[in-house]
């Protein structure tokens, strides 16, 4: 219990601590525009999800970082663990990475301004319609070359084993056209959520080959989610 506190305690003066750089980004993006800010922007996400990952003592592991495109226009598929997979994910994919974020997170200082700033979009599921807003605010960000995570069991998983894929949540690289890349995340479970306590464990990504738009399942939603959800729960 003792190191759970300690982490949390980290983490919020952790956050406090990154309010110049938040501001210096938005300073920079104002100056001289995305594409200088978002490299910086990206140098610095990517150094704070390691640093959230790996004070919890875990260990990572990445398999088929080959496999990750070259290409802006990208929408990562991942399984859904713990609150600990997005900062694995923009700490070790190798690309910067936006993502759909709850409603709620968009009440927290400091916090909501990184999620602004890395172009990802907030969800109010409650509300159908401002939920397509947001996800059509999502598939802009990926055709002008910002990369999206979703997570298409809807929730973390209560159990190790895969939730089923909702059609429905990958309208987002579909309306955007994007190259669909599966990621299996396997581990962040047990860092927090299995016991309610942080704990040191090993965790592991292992990146799948792209789907294209060209590809002949990508057109169909129902069968392109039953296939992703076999690809990556096959680790």
């Amino acid at each position: 219990m003792f190191a759970t506190l300690l982490w949390g305690l980290c983490f919020v003066v952790g956050m406090i601590l990154t309010i110049p750089i938040l501001l210096f980004c938005y300073l920079v993006k104002l100056l001289f525009g995305d594409r200088i800010a978002d490299k910086f922007i990206y140098v610095f996400t990517r150094f704070w999800g390691r640093a959230i990952v790996s004070t919890t003592g875990a260990r990572v592991s990445v398999t088929g970082s080959e496999n990750v495109p070259d290409a802006g226009n990208l929408c990562c598929i991942a399984n859904h663990q713990s609150f600990f997979d997005i900062p694995l994910l923009i700490g070790w994919l190798g690309v910067p990475l936006g993502f759909i974020a709850k409603k709620e997170l968009k009440k927290i200082p400091v916090l909501n301004g990184w999620i602004t700033i890395i172009h990802s979009a907030f969800i109010d599921r409650s509300n159908p319609r401002r939920a397509i807003e947001s996800i059509s605010k999502g598939a802009e960000s990926i055709r002008n070359g910002h990369p999206i995570v979703i997570f298409p069991e809807g929730t973390r998983s209560k159990t190790s084993a895969i939730a089923e894929f909702k059609a429905g949540s990958l309208k987002l690289p579909l309306s955007s056209q994007a190259v669909i890349l599966p990621v299996t995340i396997k581990g962040t479970r047990l860092m927090y959520e299995a016991t309610q306590r942080i704990r040191r464990t090993e965790v592991s990504l292992t990146i799948h080959k792209p789907i294209h738009p060209d590809d002949a399942i990508y057109n169909d939603k129902t069968a392109l989610a039953k296939h992703l959800q076999q690809i990556i729960s096959s680790v």
